[in-house]
Order: structure tokens, then sequence, then C-alpha cells
């Protein structure tokens, strides 16, 4: 079962209210769908937020928000025609891929309103916001923007570029990357395979269970990262020293650790900013 709606909100700036590079106009779009037999969600954003929640549902149903802003009528029409936000579904994978003529080689980082070899005078965002069923296997992506996910349980790759990621009552596996961002997960369930948690320029805290048994992988080059759980140094050549009933690992290489009787390998990693593993209270 599939079910479309769209609406279409025109707003004009007030005087001493429009951006900098002066987008007089701006328009909003809303697109509703719900997508029934997905087993895999496959989000590629650009500009704007991507939020996920699962439930007990077993459609996929998406609530996207497009704002457009430009310098004139003609700009706006440009916006129109020139970016959207392509739906599909394929083999049980729901595809929601925001296209234009940024993605030129599909090089989404090099979007900022404008075609590199031709000047455009408008600004598009779409902020998606996604209700899942728990189990689903999430691919989710955004080069300007956050990333939220909450609830589930299925496997995920979360990639940003700049914003922060943040994921709440998770029982998965999977990849979290972000470039410029703050990187938070906090798991209801500890993982039962590999994952990887990294930020470039940010802080990286994830919080598991106390139960937690796993061999973990911790770098930072200019930080600190520290951990709740006892823990074992296996065969390293990262210093560590024990903080009260901490210990504090330090220097940039990976400092390689066994909690409990070991098990999936966690990896823990950023360049400017702390590790912080946590015992959930």
């Amino acid at each position: 079962m599939k079910t479309w709606t769209m609406c279409v909100l025109a707003v004009v700036c007030a005087a001493g209210m429009c951006r900098a590079d002066d987008y007089r106009l701006e328009q909003r779009e809303r697109v509703q769908r719900t997508l029934s037999g997905v087993t895999a969600v496959d989000v590629n954003n650009v500009n704007g937020f991507i939020h996920v929640t699962g439930d007990s549902g077993n459609t996929v149903r998406l609530d996207a928000e497009k704002v457009m802003r430009a310098r004139d009528s003609d700009e706006m029409e440009r916006a129109k025609r020139e970016v959207s936000l392509d739906i599909n579904q394929k083999d049980g994978i729901a595809q929601f891929y925001v296209n234009g003529p940024f993605r030129d080689h599909d090089h989404a980082s090099s979007y900022h309103g404008f075609h590199e070899r031709e000047s455009r005078h408008y600004e598009v965002t779409y902020n998606l916001t996604i209700r899942v069923p728990r189990a689903i296997e999430l691919t989710l992506k955004t080069v300007n923007g956050e990333v939220t996910c909450a609830d589930t349980s299925g496997r995920f790759e979360v990639n940003g570029v700049n914003g922060s990621i943040t994921m709440n009552g998770i029982a998965g596996s999977g990849s979290v990357r972000t470039v410029n961002g703050r990187t938070t997960v906090s798991f209801r369930e500890n993982p039962k395979a590999e994952s990887e948690f990294h930020s470039l320029n940010g802080k990286v805290e994830v919080t598991f269970q106390p139960n937690l048994s796993a061999d973990m992988r911790v770098k930072t080059f200019n930080g600190s990262a520290y951990t709740d759980f006892e823990s074992t140094a296996l065969a390293s050549q990262a210093s560590a020293a024990q903080n009260g009933t901490k210990w504090v690992y330090r220097k940039n290489q990976f400092a390689n650790l066994r909690v409990g009787k070991g098990g999936p390998e966690l990896t823990f990693e950023t360049l400017n900013g702390d590790i912080r593993i946590r015992k959930a209270q």
C-alpha cells in the first residue's frame, strides 16, 4: 500500500529578516508516503535532518518537508524543478534520495545551493522524518544536518558530514561516522556483531548495558578516552593510566581492551575529541 499527499506554502520574508544572501522568497512542500513490504531503508540526503524512529508497525512512513529559499520567482521555479526527493522501492529496499544538479558524479558534499559551473540563487533543504519497523536495516546519509535514530534493532550504517549523530534505545550492530559533530549512541541491548563509532571533529560517547562482553579498539589523537567498564589491556602501543575507578587511555594509537570474556570487536575513534564508553545505570 502506498499513500501520497502534498501541500505548498509560500512565504515572503519580512524586511530585515532575510538571509545575508538575500533569499527573499520561501516555499515549503510536504510529502507523505507509506510503503509496505520493506526490509531495509536507504536514505541519502544532502541538506537537512534525518529523524528515524522504530515502532511495532509493519510499514515505512515518510513525512518529508522540502524548504526552498530563492532570490526571486524565477530562481524559486528552478529550485522546484531541479531538486527533488526520489522515492523508490525495489527488492524490499525503500530508497529516499535527494537529487539535483549537485549530484554530478555523486559528489554530494560539494553542494552549497549552487552548481560549481553555473550560479544558482536558491537553497533547498529536505527534513525527513521516518517511522519504521524496529527490526529494519538502516542506511542513513546526509551532508549538512543532524541524524537521529531511536528504538531500532536492525543493522545500521549512519554517515554524516556536518552535524551530530544521536542513536537511542538501539539493539542492533553497525557503523556510525561523522566528520564535524558529536556521535552519541545508547544501546538497550549490546551489539552482537562488529560495530564502529567515529567522529573526526567531535566527541564520541557510547553507552552499553552492564553485561557487555567485547573486544575494544580505542583511538583518539587530541583527546582522552574513558571507560566505566573493568577491562584488560591487550597488546597495544597506547599507554593507560588509572584515574580512580576508571582507566584513561591516551596517545594516537589504538588501545586494545577486553571487557568481560571478550566478544564482537567494537572500534571507537576520533581525531579531535574525547571518547567515553559508559555503562548504563
